[in-house]
């Protein structure tokens, strides 16, 4: 693997259309996720003051987080899933491939492409979190049980993260600590949905057909509690599992199973793309 490579790779990423393009998407997202918390029908009740009450993945009251889970693996393969794909149509890969050697090529474009695949996926959170810091530079802790004195469940009390949720215990532990694990799990998530679109074009070579792989891919995941009739949970999709703020005590476990999954497969899935095209190469 080539660092310098990487190097090129991700400033040449991050200075192109593709940049401009999720950037965009993450400011509408945002702004959606304002726009239906406080512009909805009903009212969302008040709260000690907290940055994270405005948040996507924290917050259950704005729409911008369902559309952002929805729309993360192509935001992830839009700014990493191209790395190869962009020198092929350029018409620099015989160049690169004569300069660093074609397994050598594969294997870097993979390292770029989860690098800016998991910017790209977590980049409508990290907007999100600087906005709600500057609007609320507070981190105070609000308890996740919505009842009552009496034991009934009250619309009155603002819950940012249900303690019935599957990350509640670390929420409760340390804010911060939340904050970032919630984040890096985003990068990593995102990050492999963009090698998998990395190693997506190393087969298709029409244009942009690599980026749709990764959303494709995961509404088929998404979808198969449906297709196979409820033998495969709801809570292994990341749509499920990343959306930390409502209760899943029942099936905490299958979050959890769900998030190792997601892992182990995307990574599986782009290992295997990868050694398919190596050994393509040498045959």
């Amino acid at each position: 693997m080539d660092w310098h490579l990487v190097r090129m790779q991700l400033a040449g990423q991050l200075r192109s259309v593709y940049m401009v393009g999720v950037f965009a998407m993450s400011c509408v997202l945002v702004g959606i996720e304002y726009a239906t918390t406080y512009g909805a029908s009903y009212v969302v009740p008040p709260s000690k003051p907290t940055m994270l009450r405005d948040v996507m993945l924290f917050s259950q009251y704005g729409s911008g987080s369902g559309m952002y889970l929805l729309l993360l693996p192509f935001l992830a393969a839009l700014l990493g899933g191209g790395v190869m794909a962009s020198e092929r149509h350029a018409g620099r890969l015989p160049a690169i491939e004569v300069r660093e050697g074609r397994g050598r090529f594969l294997s870097t474009s993979m390292v770029s492409g989860f690098i800016l695949g998991g910017l790209g996926g977590a980049m409508p959170v990290l907007l999100n979190l600087v906005i709600a810091g500057v609007r609320c530079p507070h981190l105070t802790f609000i308890d996740g049980d919505a009842t009552d004195a009496q034991g009934n469940i009250s619309s009155d009390i603002y819950v940012l993260i249900s303690s019935d949720s599957w990350v509640y215990p670390l929420y409760k532990f340390n804010q911060v600590l939340f904050i970032v694990c919630g984040l890096l799990l985003v990068f990593v998530i995102a990050g492999l949905y963009a090698t998998v679109a990395v190693g997506a074009s190393f087969f298709v070579h029409r244009k942009y057909v690599e980026l749709l792989v990764p959303f494709v891919l995961s509404l088929v995941w998404w979808m198969l509690p449906t297709c196979t009739g409820g033998l495969v949970p709801d809570e292994w999709s990341h749509v499920i599992f990343l959306d930390f703020a409502p209760p899943s005590r029942p099936v905490l476990i299958q979050n959890v199973v769900g998030v190792v999954l997601s892992i182990v497969l995307l990574l599986g899935i782009s290992v295997v793309l990868l050694c398919v095209e190596r050994r393509r190469d040498a045959s």
